[in-house]
């Protein structure tokens, strides 16, 4: 749109340079004029005028680009390095030693000791003894007993026969009376509680007193010789073996870790330029003939006016003027 528009203001301003008139006279100086304006026509002229055309064309550009470049690269690393070092360790041994020890054997000895024995002795005494005799007593007792009591129902009497049956049905008077009710007395069995006084016999433990001969054992102490069992303290000496450590010089691997620095490749992104061919578009003014309408001005004479100077009324037109 910006085109079009720059393209338009051009060719307006070429129209207007080619159908531009004279410039008139002003004050100051200058003649002015005394004459009527002069008539204008309009005629048809072909022009030269340009127009803005597009083109589109290949084009070869620099443009950068992120790609992804390997690079190499310096790095500090820590390996495993073994080294032979000499250390003073500890090593167990074994060695046999002589040592000393004391131990309680047993001996037998033969000893007068005094011993206490029980012997038997046969001795009269009075001692107590118990025996349980019968006595009897007399004590009260709830006893339940069943008995008949006598009670009055009231019993339903039918009579016998057809008959009956019919005319209480019927509500006939027959001979025979329909059902009644009649009270009698029937026994039935009640269990009563009373109070009864019973005789009891109890046994009753009875102290008595007797002498009776009694073997009861009375201590004695008697000197005898008897054979003791004594643990006597005997000094003996013995081999065992002894563990001990040792201060031993040892020439061992030792684990360390060493840096080195090695190489390595990586692949990191970076702004590289690429030449690349585009296609680009352009705008261009294109001269072409078209026919455009330009004025044109006729000849007039212009009057004379007195009291102005120059122009028209100069002295070179006097003679024009009556």
């Amino acid at each position: 749109m910006t085109r079009g528009l720059w393209c338009g203001s051009l060719l307006s301003v070429l129209l207007v340079g080619f159908g531009s008139s004279p410039p008139a006279s002003a004050f100051g100086g200058r003649s002015a004029s005394c004459a009527p304006p002069c008539p204008v026509t309009y005629v048809e002229q072909k022009v030269t005028a340009y127009k803005c055309e597009t083109e589109t064309k290949e084009v070869k550009v620099i443009v950068h680009e992120w790609r992804d470049v390997r690079e190499e690269y310096k790095y500090m690393a820590c390996e495993p390095v073994i080294v032979k070092q000499k250390v003073k360790v500890r090593e167990p041994r074994i060695k046999e030693e002589t040592y000393k020890y004391t131990v309680l054997e047993p001996q037998y000895v033969k000893e007068k000791v005094k011993v206490c024995e029980l012997k038997p002795v046969t001795k009269e005494m009075e001692v107590v003894t118990y025996e349980c005799r019968p006595v009897k007593s007399k004590e009260k007792r709830v006893v339940h007993e069943t008995v008949c009591v006598p009670t009055t129902v009231e019993v339903v009497v039918v009579p016998r026969g057809r008959c009956g049956l019919v005319c209480c049905r019927k509500k006939d008077p027959c001979a025979p009376p329909c059902p009644q009710t009649v009270q009698c007395t029937v026994m039935r069995h009640q269990v009563v509680a009373k109070e009864v006084e019973v005789e009891v016999t109890r046994m009753q433990q009875v102290a008595r007193t007797e002498r009776r001969k009694v073997t009861v054992h009375e201590p004695q102490w008697v000197e005898k010789e008897v054979t003791v069992c004594k643990h006597v303290p005997v000094h003996k000496e013995g081999k065992r073996q002894v563990c001990y450590y040792e201060t031993v010089e040892k020439e061992i691997d030792v684990h360390t870790h060493k840096l080195v620095e090695k190489t390595g490749v990586r692949v990191v992104k970076k702004c590289v330029p690429v030449e690349k061919t585009v296609k680009q578009t352009f705008t261009r003014l294109v001269p072409y003939e078209t026919t455009a309408h330009v004025p044109v001005y006729a000849p007039c004479a212009a009057p004379c006016v007195k009291g102005i100077k120059g122009g028209c009324c100069s002295r070179a037109r006097l003679t024009s003027c009556p």
